[in-house]
């Protein structure tokens, strides 16, 4: 098995050279959401999710003076990513936990310039159809290998991948066996955690509802897109990860619709979900989860609201002296292998918000949120002019926000990166061919009125 992914990641990489630009805004999203436990021994890098954008760049070096040329032309995006430099620049040189070129390697390279990367491959609406499709074939191969790890109750697909490694948590057991005797058994698919196997399957269901909606897809596509995403949302057993779906969906709707067609979906959801807690003893269970999270004293496994104003507390506590530049960029980890006494209280640190605090300061913490609500008011700026795709754009922002404070960043950067830049150029792409067409039309009327002009006068 580890070998067939090999031969996937190498074959997408040598793709890159060949296939067309949207294409390769493609294969990264593929690389992204079933990639990501792959590493090709023997070469630089070695993980599938670092060959992949290298590849990219190095298709597309003879246009790299044009790509930045582009960036630079957009104010915004270029922004955004001097915002995202100098947020990382300022965390690697003010910490003695990490490497400061590994550090941003990781950090810029490799995580938020998919910002860029998105927005270069894609040229416009046409070019989403290879990402569908990608996305579509993703949904199914996610869940055909996320149940047989929920028939064996073992992910031999991640120890597969991840041989070797054991985890450093649960008694030194294999990553795919992590759950194999909990209470709480967890489907973790092609993850190391199952807390990204249920975010990748938010994302994948937002961009397939956006396509049904946008006619790009049938009906028929959408319910196998919506029974594949929902058994990953539902089976990696994350309290969080099925309020980032609700709310994301809420959002899209809500944002892209008029509110009486809302009032009326909402109606009829709040009654079949009454009828399915009162009839189904399944969803009974799953709710007394989702409501236990609001209980001091939780009956349920996982974490509770109780348990994170906790490490809130803890994290105040541990900035005292600090409050600036925060404890130092990977303060956490390190602490937790070597002295766990240093960070006593802290327990799974399960928001963003703690981390950023905890390690980046106030300063780390107001760079993070200008950065996203710097691209929640592009979307907004569009949202009259381009409803359904601004929607798609602020569904996935708010995907990413629920799930990053919700229980932290995980793996959810790099995905979320790539597609909000896909949908931003979109975005951009239609504007200037909006703009091309009023210059067009203003033109022909200034022709037509000349050359009416023209005839009067020869008529006099």
């Amino acid at each position: 098995m580890k070998i067939i992914a090999i031969i996937i990641t190498l074959v997408c990489c040598c793709l890159m050279f060949v296939v067309r630009r949207e294409t390769k805004a493609a294969l990264l999203v593929l690389g992204a959401m079933t990639l990501t436990l792959v590493d090709v021994p023997g070469v630089p890098l070695h993980r599938a999710n670092y060959l992949l954008p290298v590849a990219f760049l190095l298709s597309e070096w003879r246009n790299l003076a044009d790509h930045l040329r582009l960036l630079t032309g957009r104010w915004w995006i270029g922004g955004l990513l001097l915002l995202a430099i100098v947020t990382a620049l300022i965390a690697a040189f003010t910490s003695s936990y990490v490497g400061t070129i590994k550090f941003l390697q990781s950090e810029l390279l490799f995580t938020y310039f998919a910002l860029a990367y998105a927005f270069w491959a894609v040229r416009g609406k046409e070019s989403l159809k290879p990402l569908l499709q990608v996305t579509f074939l993703c949904a199914i191969v996610l869940t055909v290998i996320g149940v047989m790890n929920y028939l064996t109750k073992s992910a031999d697909m991640v120890n597969a991948l991840t041989a070797g490694k054991t985890s450093s948590v649960m008694e030194d057991a294999s990553l795919g066996d992590v759950y194999l005797e909990s209470n709480r058994f967890r489907v973790q698919s092609l993850f190391k955690l199952p807390f990204d196997y249920g975010y990748t399957c938010t994302l994948i269901l937002l961009l397939h509802l956006w396509a049904w909606h946008r006619r790009m897809e049938s009906w028929q596509i959408l319910a196998v897109v919506v029974v594949c995403c929902l058994f990953g949302i539902i089976t990696c057993e994350c309290r969080i990860v099925w309020l980032c779906c609700f709310v994301s969906v809420s959002v899209f709707y809500l944002w892209s619709f008029p509110l009486s067609r809302n009032i009326l979906t909402g109606i009829f959801a709040i009654y079949l979900f009454l009828f399915a807690y009162a009839a189904v003893p399944s969803v009974q269970k799953k709710v007394n989860k989702v409501t236990d999270v609001f209980k001091e004293s939780s009956q349920t496994g996982g974490s509770s609201l109780d348990m994170r104003m906790t490490q809130m507390a803890m994290t105040l506590q541990y900035i005292d002296g600090y409050e600036l530049l925060g404890r130092g960029q990977g303060y956490y980890a390190y602490s937790r292998t070597t002295e766990t006494g240093q960070i006593e209280g802290l327990q799974g640190l399960e928001s963003v918000i703690f981390h950023r605090l905890l390690e980046r300061g106030i300063v780390g913490f107001v760079l993070w949120a200008a950065f996203y609500t710097w691209i929640g008011i592009l979307f907004w700026r569009n949202k009259r002019q381009q409803k359904l795709l601004s929607g798609l754009g602020m569904s996935i922002l708010a995907a990413y926000l629920t799930f990053a404070i919700g229980t932290g960043e995980l793996g959810s950067v790099y995905p979320t990166m790539l597609l909000l830049g896909i949908v931003l150029k979109v975005i951009e792409q239609r504007k200037e061919t909006r703009k091309l067409a009023m210059r067009l039309l203003t033109l022909i009327y200034a022709k037509k009125r000349t050359a009416d002009v023209g005839h009067s006068d020869t008529s006099l």
